[in-house]
């Protein structure tokens, strides 16, 4: 199934879809990627989809116009990325006070909650709160599962040998939804995904 059909492509007739259907079918479902970006931008969460590398790195570079951050703004601890996007490297794993971005991977896509579900393979023995507000994340079409349930056992079934610690769930903030108040404390972040095909 191509990702960008399903998700932008032609939508039928309402009626039609009505009078095919048998009031004892029971409801249909929407595909799990769609589900996830519907819950995931609900949230609050910015979606941006990128078919190639070069559309990846522009959206990458609009979201550092888009928020007048520099590429000294970015904390990232993973070597592809910094290798790729040209990223000062923080192997440490300790946030300097003037980064105002992580810039991750993900372990897998939670289609019923629209989290992010990472571990220490992306964030090491760092916890939610310490990371910067805002998260940029970079994600793949294969990277889809319907509950966390589903992916703690996808997780299980990759790393069979040697299971990621600090295993949770990265929830987009929505400061419209959210006071000060109720958001204060909470790990609830503003999050750009990247989801490459």
């Amino acid at each position: 199934m191509n990702f960008w059909n399903s998700l932008f492509g032609k939508k039928k007739d309402k009626k039609e879809n009505e009078n095919s259907r048998s009031p004892f079918m029971s409801e249909k479902k929407d595909p799990i990627e769609i589900s996830f970006v519907n819950n995931f931008k609900e949230k609050g969460g910015r979606f941006l989809f990128a078919e190639s590398e070069s559309d990846f790195k522009s959206f990458f570079e609009n979201i550092l116009n888009e928020n007048h951050w520099s590429k000294s703004d970015i904390f990232s601890l993973d070597s592809e990325i910094v290798k790729n996007f040209n990223i000062d490297v923080n192997e440490d794993g300790i946030i300097s006070k003037g980064k105002k971005v992580a810039f991750i991977k993900c372990e897998f896509l939670i289609a019923n909650t629209g989290g992010i579900l990472i571990s220490s393979n992306q964030i090491k023995d760092l916890p939610l709160i310490e990371l910067p507000e805002y998260i940029i994340v970079k994600a793949n079409t294969n990277q889809f599962a319907r509950d966390v349930s589903e992916g703690m056992s996808k997780l299980k079934a990759l790393y069979s040998k040697n299971l990621p610690t600090n295993i949770t769930t990265l929830n987009a903030k929505n400061p419209e939804k959210e006071s000060y108040f109720l958001s204060h404390g909470n790990s609830a972040k503003n999050i750009y995904l990247l989801l490459q095909e």
